[in-house]
Formats: C-alpha cells, structure tokens, sequence
C-alpha cells in the first residue's frame, strides 16, 4: 500500500508538472504571438495606455487579495483532505477578499473622476476596474492547492486562445488601444467567472461552523505586506513612470523589457506553482522528500534564471526588434537591466515561496520584499522624470537586489544544507561557457551582414545565439558533472525511447 501511495504521489508531480509546463507554454506561444503584433500595430503610447492601465489593475488586486493568493495555495493544502475545514477555510477567506476589494474599488472609483491621467483615460480606467474585481474572485489558490492543474491549464489555454483571435480580429489600426484594453481587461480576466461558479460545485458551504476570521489575522499581515510590498516595485512603479513623463511612451518602453523578462518568469512559476503545495505536504507529513524536492527545484531555478540574464545581456536588442520592431529600440538598454532583475527577482520568489512560506517564516519573506518598497519609491521618484524607461529599471534592479540579498541571508540555514560552493562553480561556469559562445555567433553574424535592427535578420540571429548557448551549456554542463543538465539529458532519452 505505502509503495502504491508512493508511485501515485510522483505520477501526480510529474503529471501537475507536465500541466503547468503545457500553461506556460501556451502563455509563451500567445505572448509571443500577441506582443509582436499589438506592438506593431498600436502606437508606442496607444500600448502605454493599456500597459499604464493593466499594472493599475495589478497594483489594486494585491490590496484586494490581501495575500490570500499565497496563503491560500498553503492552508488550502494543508486541509484538503478534510472537505469540511476546507470549505470552512475557502469561506473565510473569500469573505476577507469580499471586504477589501469593495474599500479598494470604492477608492479606485472616486480616483478616476480626481485624477488627471486617470480622468483622461477613464473608459480604460473603468475596464480594468472591473478587470480587478474579475481578478479578486479568480480563487485560483484554490484550485492549485489542490492541485487541479488539468482544468486550470484547459480553461486558461482556452480563454487566451480566444483573447488572441479577438485581438487579430478586432485591433487593426494605430488607434485600437482602447479595443486592445478591453480585450485585455476583460477576456482574459473573464475566464475567473468560472472559477467561481465551480468553486461553489466542488465543495459544500452549508451546515458549516461559524466563521473564524481571527486565526487568519497574524499570518495574513504577512502575506499582504509581502504582495502590496512586491506589487508596489512591479506594478506601481510603471505608473509612477507614466505619472512623471507628459504621456505613457516611456511606459510602453518599460513595459517591453517586462513582458521579455516575463517570459523567464512564467518557466520559473510553473516549477514553483508546482511546487508550493507538494512542499507545504511534504514539510508537515514527510520532511525528507522536502530537500530532495527542493534541491531539484533550486537547481533548475538558478539554471534558467543564469540562463535568461547572459543571453539577454547579449542578444537584448534583436529580442526587442523582434518582439516589437524598430520602433521599440530605445528599450535595449533596460531590457538589458531587466534581464539581471529578472535574476534576483525569481532566484528571490523561489527562495521565498519554495523555503520560507512552507516553513512558516512568511514574516521574513515579507520582511525582506517590504525593503525594497522605500528603495523604489524614492529611486523611481528621482529617476523616472529624467532617465524614462532606464531610470525605472535602475530602480528596480537596485530594489530586487536588497531583497535578493535579504532573501540569502534568511535562508541560509537551509540552503547551506542542499546547496555547495562547488555545485554552483559548475552551474556559473557552464554558463560563462555558453556566454563567450553566444557573444561570439552575435559577432560573427554582424560580420556577415545581418542587420539587428531588421526583423528578419534578428530573427536569424536569435536562433543561431540560442542554439549556440544552449547546446554549449549542455556540453559544458554534462562535461562538469551539472545536475540539472543530466537530469536533462536522462529525460530527454526517457521521451526519445518512449
């Protein structure tokens, strides 16, 4: 019996994995499909607007959720066996989400009718509105709690799919930003409606003990302070960009590099939005499968974060070409920036997310990201206005770096335990490897000709980079005895015999 539990509990990781690898995937393929095109088409500040806007929304859906987003995905984990304690949890707390988004959509409400910028963009200020209720009641913590990636994976991929057939349909001239808004505010968020009518399908909220929202008070402090904190230097800082310039050209610039960075971070939440819940069991029940779980984890972490940041340091302006054109060039040098944020920041979320929060030390998680808060204020304040689209990524490069710092330092204990000085020499040099080659094809393809600043020819010499640095990374890695290139290469011969 006990192996038989073993073996369905791997296949149910492997499965949950294969899921959220198809999300991501399909969230890779649209993006790069939709960014492309509504960059091509919209006006540079037309894509500001809706950009200003979304990370509006973002900002506000952290102060709704209140850090249930993250909490939720643990305590629903923990009950899940127990339908009773888990309806009583999910009551709870959506309850909480109840009470704060209509304080925070009551503000965000009156701010558009006193703002200036909001007042000049209300009917897309009034989208992502509603946008963020959509998103407060998403209860996707829920669903990942218990581990129900199948539908999540199925519902997504279909309401994105439908959300870029809307936007080829539907945004065809330079003006169409506020039909690219509402496609973005609404479609893509209406998917949550769902998620909603099916909560109330799965479990049973009758005959249920009387509410107790007290125990959740001290943790969920936290969690807010963690989300509000992490939301203020990704989201509000793009508006404050589009605060302190004349129009949100500057924003569009931004928002680019995020949307390439983001790419990275969509590989890096697949592995954690699997792994959250698989840790948070395997800490209370089974506490040796925790470290060997997270060393996996860890190791391909820091492999695809090294990965993203070397390559973008090279190849940063075709990437920007071919994602968004010429027009866009003026966003090399902070997707170069973003590229070593995008480092700190996800190494930071899995130390976070993977070590302190199933070990009950969300208070240093938080802790460390409200750091960077102050940092980025005053940095984006005193940047913004006179450096654009660099400033804003100085500021956040100098914000995710204290809280990478922090985040070492308040794992220490832990990571000194899977992690050795050695095993990471092989993972750095294996990618310095990679690097010289990928610097070399770049140099070589500027001798023959290729233009970067011309789509095809970016193209061309994007390809050629990334297999250049990633078959190098292999061969250097396997020569170096790398775990995750091992663990690599046995999967791909497990596919290939299969």
């Amino acid at each position: 019996m006990k192996y038989a539990k073993k073996k369905k509990s791997v296949h149910s990781v492997k499965f949950n994995a294969v899921m959220n690898i198809l999300l991501t995937a399909s969230n890779m393929l649209i993006g790069l499909f939709t960014v492309p095109y509504v960059t091509r088409v919209l006006s540079v500040e037309g894509y500001g607007n809706v950009s200003f806007a979304q990370n509006m929304s973002s900002w506000l859906s952290a102060l709704c959720l209140v850090g249930v987003s993250t909490y939720g995905v643990r305590e629903c984990a923990k009950v899940r066996d127990d339908p009773v304690a888990l309806a009583s949890l999910v009551r709870e707390l959506l309850l909480i989400i109840t009470f704060f988004t209509a304080i925070v959509l009551t503000l965000f409400a009156v701010s558009i009718f006193l703002i200036p910028r909001f007042r000049e963009l209300a009917p897309l200020m009034w989208m992502f509105l509603v946008s963020t209720l959509l998103l407060s009641y998403g209860v996707e913590w829920y669903y990942q709690a218990i581990e129900q990636y199948q539908y999540i994976t199925i519902r997504s991929v279909f309401f994105k799919l439908l959300s870029l057939v809307s936007t080829f349909l539907f945004v065809r001239n330079v003006d169409d930003w506020l039909i690219y808004g509402a496609i973005f505010a609404l479609m893509v968020c209406g998917n949550n409606v769902f998620n909603i009518f099916r909560l109330f399908e799965t479990l049973d909220f009758r005959h249920l003990p009387p509410a107790n929202f007290k125990r959740h008070f001290k943790p969920l402090c936290s969690f807010t302070i963690l989300t509000v904190a992490t939301s203020t230097y990704l989201s509000f800082d793009s508006v404050l960009l589009g605060m302190l310039n004349a129009n949100n050209v500057q924003v569009a610039l931004y928002q680019l590099a995020a949307k390439i960075k983001n790419i990275c971070w969509q590989f890096v939440n697949a592995i954690v939005g699997v792994l959250i819940p698989r840790l948070a069991y395997y800490v209370k029940n089974e506490p040796e499968k925790y470290f060997v779980l997270l060393k996996r984890g860890y190791d391909f972490t820091l492999n695809i974060c090294l990965g993203c940041m070397f390559f973008l340091f090279i190849y940063a302006k075709p990437v920007v070409v071919m994602f968004s054109s010429a027009k866009y060039i003026d966003a090399t040098l902070p997707t170069k920036i973003i590229g070593i944020v995008n480092f700190c920041s996800c190494m930071s979320y899995f130390f976070g997310l993977c070590i302190l929060t199933p070990l009950g030390r969300e208070n240093k998680y938080a802790t460390a990201n409200l750091i960077g808060v102050p940092i980025s204020l005053i940095l984006n304040i005193l940047f913004d206005g006179r450096f654009g689209a660099v400033g804003a990524s100085v500021a956040i490069f100098v914000a995710e770096g204290t809280i990478f710092i922090k985040q070492i330092q308040d794992s220490h204990d832990i990571l000194s335990s899977f992690v050795t000085i050695k095993d990471t020499l092989r993972t750095i040099v294996s990618h310095i490897a990679a690097f010289a080659v990928a610097s070399g094809i770049y140099y070589f393809c500027s001798c023959a000709g290729f233009k970067d600043h011309i789509t095809g020819s970016a193209i061309i010499i994007l390809v050629l980079g990334f297999i250049g640095y990633v078959f190098t990374w292999l061969i250097a890695a396997l020569l170096l005895h790398e775990d995750t290139a091992h663990w690599a290469l046995d999967t791909i011969s497990t596919i290939r015999k299969k």
